[in-house]
């Protein structure tokens, strides 16, 4: 297995049960494997690289707010088409995610540069991508 320059992400959620759902939909479906699952945490691994979500407080600020600042801004993660991030966004859909942007070229990133960006069940934004042909 190739090593991934980041080891992992470890992402805390106030709606844990919630959470499994969403990301044990997502996660897949961009090719990620299910590593581990216990009560107040779970873990999936791609090419090296893992998400592990786990149980945190709640906190009552948006942390996304549309100028940079410090901490966590967004997730983004590679999908291999068009085609995946489109059904990444009906898959998120389904489940009744708040999608902040539809998936759409991003001009700005270039005109191969095509996303979508999602909120998982404690606000956090997470950005699909596949930038390509």
């Amino acid at each position: 297995m190739p090593v991934h320059p980041i080891h992992h992400l470890q992402i805390g959620t106030d709606a844990f049960n919630v959470a499994k759902k969403f990301y044990g939909a997502l996660l897949p479906a961009l090719g990620f494997d299910s590593v581990f699952e216990k009560d107040d945490s779970f873990g999936y691994q791609r090419e090296g690289f893992e998400i592990i979500i786990v149980k945190a407080k709640s906190t009552t600020d948006d942390l996304w707010e549309p100028e940079r600042r410090v901490g966590f801004d967004h997730l983004a993660l590679n999908a291999d088409s068009r085609a995946k991030v489109d059904e990444c966004a009906k898959l998120l859909d389904e489940l009744g995610a708040e999608i902040d942007d539809e998936p759409a070229v991003v001009a700005e990133y270039g005109e191969d540069y095509y996303a979508l960006w999602v909120r998982d069940p404690s606000g956090l934004r997470i950005e699909v991508v596949y930038q390509g042909a």
